[in-house]
């Protein structure tokens, strides 16, 4: 007889996927009601940030713009990168499954342009020009989003 389970086992390729997605689900609710953002900015927010964290890790002189080319394993910054180690190439699996939409360059763009229009209290980055973290943060803001940031890389 084919019956459902009634519970979600770990084989199950959808709660992979949907375990993958909640990451960022404790801090957007918190963030979501700090700095009064609308509906999901706080989670679109968060994968900015992540995108923004792992350019830093992985090719920390490249520009905010390139992205696309991590993701994509294309494009003059990709082919520029230092050498990385095994944990580095395991971070970069991580973040293309979650960052995928971003491998599309406009969609990025228009993300990091909406990330830029909020509040420098809220961001964790500066990104016009990207200069790495924003000294506007505090410093418990700080130590939280990226000890949030980090987790999320690790498999």
């Amino acid at each position: 007889m084919n019956v459902m389970p009634t519970s979600v086992n770990a084989t199950n390729p959808y709660s992979y996927t949907a375990n993958l997605l909640r990451w960022q689900e404790p801090m957007a609710f918190s963030l979501r009601y700090r700095y009064n953002l609308p509906g999901q900015l706080a989670n679109r927010m968060l994968n900015v940030e992540l995108g923004l964290y792992v350019l830093s890790e992985l090719m920390p002189y490249a520009p905010a713009e390139s992205l696309p080319d991590l993701l994509t394993g294309e494009g003059s910054a990709y082919r520029n990168r230092p050498v990385w180690t095994p944990r580095q190439h395991s971070y970069l699996q991580r973040v293309r499954v979650l960052l995928a939409p971003y491998q599309n360059r406009l969609v990025w763009q228009n993300a990091l342009q909406k990330y830029g229009t909020l509040s420098p209290e809220a961001r964790l980055f500066s990104v016009h020009p990207f200069s790495g973290l924003n000294t506007e943060i505090s410093s418990y803001s700080l130590r939280e989003r990226l000890a949030l940031l980090r987790r999320a890389l690790l498999v």
